[in-house]
């Protein structure tokens, strides 16, 4: 029995020790490089919400930040058991972005995917590509959102803009002043999307059971995409278990209910050749006949640009309305600029909403403060170097991670004095043309891998803050939520809670 027990003890002992060995074989990593860091924490790296999501996990990235960012231009770090360069210095990160592009090409969302062959639509998706595949999709899908295409599909935009409008007033007229805006705010972008994509009235504005349908869907679609990230993170503890399970971007029943919609749009749209669109859909059967795209390939293209104009589109709208209702000065201010450049008719032409520069400046400081995307990740595809000290280089080899902290960046009271205070005149004189530049300002990131979808979103985004501003003076009241930290613990950050603000006419 002794025995028995002793043996027992020994195995379990020897076990525990594999484990442990296991978990942290790869601390020293960066100490063999000569590169500094803080010393991971068993199991949970150096960024230990990415697992106990009691805060967002950027605020672990901000006390490592300042920790270091006086001594180094870059650390080494570890999300979970995986080693990461950490680059404090936003010229480095201007550098791998930018510069040195060519180095690091890959983005560690490609890595996500598991099976593309099942994850079919996701895998057509420019964010989730690699190496010389992620040009030809992002060329593709950027020729139907230029700036000349959004300009044809504007009528498209005020026609939404007007139902959402009219949604204000009758909410207002039953004596429902107080709107949750985060609701209206995907109650537009939902809609105007499946107008611009598919070129349907998605009904987003009533309470329909299809509109109720197409809302659900697409953030079901988001749910399943957040937890596809959540449990590939989760099994990096043993990458080998990850072919066992079924780790998916997009689910079946998504991709199918988008796949359906397309095919029904694009047979109304041959059926009736008798309607020319300047919308996306037109654009991307003009490219079948071109090129010879797939349906999944139209379908990749589709849910690229439904993804880009939903849901950060959304996100930013509703914390600009936010800043403006509790800065009724911002507010007037802009509403000034708008009402001095309608046209005669009472609306905004596409060229002038482009050149409004305190709106400009009211988007800008709200993507700094909230930063939907707060860490861009990069993977180093050739050999090449860092210099983390002004006279010291760490070799950096290929498939090695690179992490930005862009949040840690606009929330750097050095670049951003009182950085969690709402204040568009930072942005005065178009400055951040020149903090991008400098690595400093990224709202959509910077180089080749830019967002995909910035003029789409930038375009949404100003001519539904102009539209709500020309007709309708946004307050604060007793239900909306305090300013704070953004706080959401979520794949785009942002400020928790309903979002209630109140509507006066005119």
């Amino acid at each position: 029995m002794t025995e028995t027990i002793l043996i027992t003890s020994v195995l379990l002992v020897t076990v525990l020790g594999l484990i442990y060995k296991y978990l942290t074989w790869q601390n020293d990593t960066w100490k063999k490089l000569g590169l500094p860091g803080p010393k991971p924490k068993f199991i949970y790296g150096n960024f230990p919400n990415l697992l106990k999501q009691k805060r967002h996990f950027v605020y672990d990235h901000e006390e490592v930040y300042h920790e270091y960012k006086t001594k180094y231009r870059a650390i080494g770090v570890f999300e979970l058991l995986k080693p990461e360069i950490l680059l404090l210095d936003p010229m480095l990160a201007h550098d791998v972005m930018v510069t040195n592009f060519s180095k690091f090409r890959d983005n560690t969302a490609s890595q996500w995917i598991v099976d593309r062959k099942k994850d079919k639509i996701a895998e057509r998706n420019p964010f989730f590509q690699t190496g010389d595949a992620w040009k030809e999709k992002r060329a593709e899908t950027l020729g139907g959102v230029t700036l000349s295409k959004l300009n044809l599909a504007y009528p498209i935009w005020q026609s939404t803009l007007n139902k959402m409008t009219k949604y204000i007033k009758d909410n207002i007229e039953k004596g429902n002043a107080i709107i949750e805006t985060k609701d209206l705010s995907y109650r537009f972008t939902s809609n105007v999307m499946s107008d611009f994509v598919w070129g349907i009235d998605a009904g987003s504005f009533t309470d329909s059971d299809s509109s109720k349908t197409m809302r659900r869907m697409l953030r079901d679609l988001l749910t399943q995409f957040l937890s596809g990230v959540g449990l590939y993170f989760l099994l990096s503890y043993a990458p080998f278990l990850k072919r066992f399970f079924n780790i998916r971007i997009f689910a079946d029943k998504t991709d199918n209910f988008f796949s359906q919609i397309t095919k029904d749009a694009i047979h109304m749209r041959l059926k009736d050749k008798s309607t020319e669109r300047a919308d996306f859909l037109n654009y991307l059967i003009q490219l079948q006949d071109k090129k010879h795209i797939s349906h999944d390939d139209i379908v990749g293209h589709i849910m690229t640009a439904m993804l880009d104009g939903f849901e950060t589109t959304a996100t930013v709208l509703h914390h600009c309305l936010f800043y403006l209702a509790k800065h009724p000065e911002v507010q007037e201010k802009l509403r000034a600029e708008i009402l001095n450049n309608l046209g005669d008719d009472g609306s905004i032409t596409f060229e002038t909403l482009h050149n409004l520069t305190y709106l400009e400046q009211c988007v800008q400081e709200t993507m700094r403060l909230i930063t939907p995307i707060p860490v861009y990740s990069r993977i180093c595809t050739t050999e090449t170097k860092i210099e983390f000290t002004q006279d010291k280089a760490i070799t950096v080899k290929p498939g090695t991670i690179v992490t930005i902290p862009i949040f840690s960046y606009h929330h750097d009271e050095e670049f951003f004095p009182k950085p969690y205070t709402y204040n568009p005149e930072r942005f005065d004189k178009a400055a951040h043309v020149e903090l991008t530049k400098k690595g400093i300002f990224m709202a959509f990131g910077d180089g080749p891998r830019i967002c995909i979808g910035m003029r789409l979103a930038l375009f949404g985004l100003k001519a539904s803050i102009v539209q709500i501003l020309k007709e309708y003076r946004i307050k604060s009241c007793a239900r909306t939520i305090e300013e704070k930290k953004p706080d959401a613990v979520d794949f785009v950050m942002g400020l928790s809670g309903d979002m209630w603000l109140e509507y006066e006419a005119l």
